[in-house]
């Protein structure tokens, strides 16, 4: 997928200036930068919720508060999107034990557990592209864990927003550092050594 992106949250103060975005389709592109730098952002502009000139993509977007209707549970969210026709989200529920808070409203949860509800939303909406704003930054680091396990065997195109180079070095195929409105720093492959994503983050971001 490629974004060509322009955005100024004021028309005299552009953020980005044909910001040159490619994402590789089937695989998990990271988004990372100091904080102001524009990745939640991005992501919005992405997904369409914020209005720019790019036409907006069929994505899932998850913000950095879950986003899932206060008031409904996990179980009722699934039912709306009748995810009983689909398999692949239940890797997430299994392994974020969502069985034990699938039932009790989203207000009632931990910030935690509503992010993995939320996750798992997005995975069984069965939309191609999900963009997820700062998922591992909510939970704990086993349940983090388990998302990298997710995400590698999503068949999905998913960008991330995170500021956790550990995590982020094991999930990645693709890894961007965005500065100044532009694209500072990449990489693309397998296996990043964390060491590595780290010295070119205090140079880069």
């Amino acid at each position: 997928m490629h974004f060509t992106i322009n955005f100024g949250y004021k028309r005299n103060r552009p953020l980005f200036t044909s910001l040159e975005l490619e994402v590789p389709e089937g695989r998990t592109t990271v988004v990372c930068g100091h904080n102001g730098a524009g990745k939640t952002t991005l992501l919005k502009l992405i997904s369409g919720i914020l209005p720019s000139t790019l036409e907006p993509a069929p994505a899932w977007f998850v913000p950095a508060s879950g986003g899932l209707i206060r008031h409904f549970s996990l179980k009722e969210h699934l039912d709306i999107l009748e995810a009983h026709k689909r398999e692949d989200w239940r890797d997430a529920y299994q392994l974020f034990g969502a069985e034990a808070f699938c039932k009790a409203p989203v207000r009632s949860l931990s910030t935690g557990q509503a992010m993995m509800s939320s996750l798992v939303v997005a995975i069984a909406s069965g939309k191609e592209l999900l963009l997820l704003d700062e998922p591992f930054a909510s939970l704990d680091p086993t349940n983090a864990q388990h998302l990298v396990a997710v995400l590698s065997r999503l068949e999905r195109t998913v960008v991330i927003t995170s500021h956790d180079l550990y995590l982020t070095a094991e999930c990645a195929h693709r890894i961007l550092f965005i500065k100044d409105g532009g694209i500072s720093w990449q990489w693309e492959g397998e296996g990043m050594d964390v060491e590595r994503l780290q010295a070119a983050y205090r140079e880069f971001a």
